[in-house]
């Protein structure tokens, strides 16, 4: 087993900072209607109870944490942006690695991000900025 190296440029601070600073970066930066930038508030701690109500309602465990509804056409044609931001050490989940497979599977761009310069880096490169 090969040992993980600490990216770069990670993010000090609380899970819900780096939210709260990615989504308002994505948008800022996301060439279409920011109402097409949405966070998927699928993380947390809950109560058995409230878990067993969200999924009989259809949440889908895994999905990442920022998910952009547009096109990057022309360039390669793929669907949306999904980020799944993360703090170091922490990886993403079997269950997220999973809906991260199926997304790329159905044309969607699919990224793990550690730090706001990787979320910039990414979302350009996706709307070619």
């Amino acid at each position: 087993m090969t040992k993980r190296t600490k990216p770069e440029g990670t993010y000090q601070g609380s899970e819900s900072s780096f939210q709260k600073s990615a989504i308002k970066l994505v948008r800022s930066i996301a060439k279409c209607d920011s109402r097409l930038v949405t966070h998927i508030p699928n993380g947390g701690q809950r109560t058995i109870m409230a878990g067993a109500r969200l999924k009989a309602e259809g949440v889908v465990a895994g999905y990442p944490d920022i998910m952009v509804f547009s096109a990057d056409t022309p360039v390669t044609w793929r669907v949306g942006l999904a980020l799944e931001l993360k703090i170091w050490p922490n990886k993403p989940s079997a269950d997220q690695e999973d809906i991260h497979r199926l997304l790329a599977m159905q044309g969607w761009h699919v990224v793990v991000c550690y730090g706001l310069g990787e979320v910039e880096q990414v979302t350009r490169e996706y709307f070619n900025t």
